[in-house]
């Protein structure tokens, strides 16, 4: 592999930030995409490149993609980057033209457990994400490569105020987790080994909210109350922030 630089898209987030760290302690070159020079000041801290650009400006993305044998999307739409459609399926869409003009031979690219099943497709970023998927499999003149992460494990701590975790509605069904530092190592074997196609990335068991939390609580030794927020309550906040 003479050409190690691989672009990292998302790279102040959960996942993209653990990519940086992965990339380059398995000996890669990093180049981070942020829309400015400060938001990626972290990844140049870490031994990365950085280039300032938007996945909604496609016009930024061409010198960001130049040089680069892999590129790595970990897009996100949290607050402040716009719709789910415009950011994770258009978004996407500009940086994989950038790419294959760029002549880039690989492309992985995060995405989520299940998100063609029809329950997701009534969530948006689910939903733009399947959209994407199913764009970028069938892109031939690339190598391509889907993860889709079961619920991060970070997320029980984005639950927690102080000892109660507050969880949306019953959650009583068990699923899958896995860590962010977890996806970022097969973001690594994917690019090292070649991986081609789509994968499940899990954790060995299910379990429950609630079961997670007291687990969490006998190994910090703190005694964690589960409130089971209902949906209901959260609906009138949602027609007001399409985020929530």
């Amino acid at each position: 592999m003479k050409n190690r630089k691989v672009l990292i898209v998302g790279a102040t987030g959960r996942v993209g930030g653990a990519a940086v760290e992965e990339l380059l302690e398995a000996g890669l070159e990093v180049r981070a995409l942020a829309r400015s020079a400060e938001k990626g000041e972290r990844s140049r801290k870490l031994g990365a490149e950085v280039a300032v650009g938007d996945v909604t400006q496609p016009r930024t993305l061409g010198s960001a993609v130049q040089g680069c044998f892999g590129v790595f999307s970990a897009l996100g739409a949290g607050p402040g980057r716009g719709s789910s459609e415009l950011v994770e399926y258009k978004g996407n869409l500009n940086l994989l033209s950038a790419a294959r003009s760029a002549g880039v031979e690989h492309f992985v690219y995060n995405s989520a457990l299940m998100a063609d099943h029809p329950q997701a497709q009534k969530v948006g970023p689910l939903r733009e994400k399947a959209r994407f998927e199913q764009k970028l499999m069938s892109t031939e003149d690339i190598s391509t490569t889907v993860l889709r992460p079961a619920m991060f494990m970070e997320t029980l701590y984005m639950m927690l105020q102080g000892p109660v975790a507050f969880v949306p509605g019953h959650q009583r069904h068990p699923i899958s987790y896995i860590s962010a530092r977890d996806i970022a190592r097969a973001v690594v074997r994917a690019f090292q080994w070649k991986m081609y196609g789509r994968y499940d990335l899990a954790g060995p068991e299910t379990i429950t909210f609630n079961e997670a939390f007291e687990r969490y609580g006998q190994g910090s030794g703190k005694r964690i109350h589960v409130l089971h927020v209902p949906l209901a309550a959260l609906r009138l906040p949602g027609w007001v922030s399409p985020y929530v």
